[in-house]
């Protein structure tokens, strides 16, 4: 999935750090990645390809337990070419979200292609599923429960926490 947009809702805020650096924050919604995190319970493989660079992004998917984290990469299929051939997964077997036009590129070749609610019209028209919420606000989420459902899956992660009431 993309990051800024889909994973955030676009903001980016800055920050001088006492040491001069200028620091990058994104607000990253919890919902997203608490479902993030039942993907990967559950055997599917999670992770970003982004156009900026991030720490605390790096440190966000080592924590959501995501198996590929690419940043700085604005032209995104050469890096899902990669990951295709190092993973050994087929395009069908794949889905990326994502929000604005340098996405496209991507949607459209992945087994299935997700925009988040405001993403711009083009990418809208790219997609197999546009998501009811917003990137940033729980579109993440929506996605990961819409694939789980169909894996059958989401049953047992309800029961799970029934269990432990």
């Amino acid at each position: 999935m993309d990051v800024d947009g889909v994973l955030t809702d676009g903001s980016l805020f800055h920050w001088l750090a006492p040491t001069g650096k200028l620091v990058e924050l994104k607000g990253l919604n919890a919902q997203d990645g608490i479902s993030l995190v039942w993907l990967v319970e559950n055997g599917v493989k999670t992770g970003v390809i982004s156009g900026r660079s991030s720490e605390g992004l790096e440190a966000r998917a080592r924590e959501l337990r995501m198996s590929f984290v690419v940043q700085g990469k604005v032209h995104k299929v050469p890096e899902y070419e990669r990951i295709l051939k190092e993973s050994g997964l087929r395009p069908e077997e794949t889905a990326f979200i994502g929000d604005d036009i340098q996405d496209i590129p991507l949607l459209r070749r992945v087994g299935w292609a997700v925009a988040v609610a405001n993403a711009r019209p083009e990418v809208k028209a790219a997609a197999d599923t546009v998501t009811r919420a917003s990137g940033g606000r729980g579109a993440v989420r929506e996605a990961a429960e819409i694939l789980l459902k169909s894996q059958g899956r989401w049953d047992g992660i309800l029961k799970k926490f029934e269990a432990s009431r």
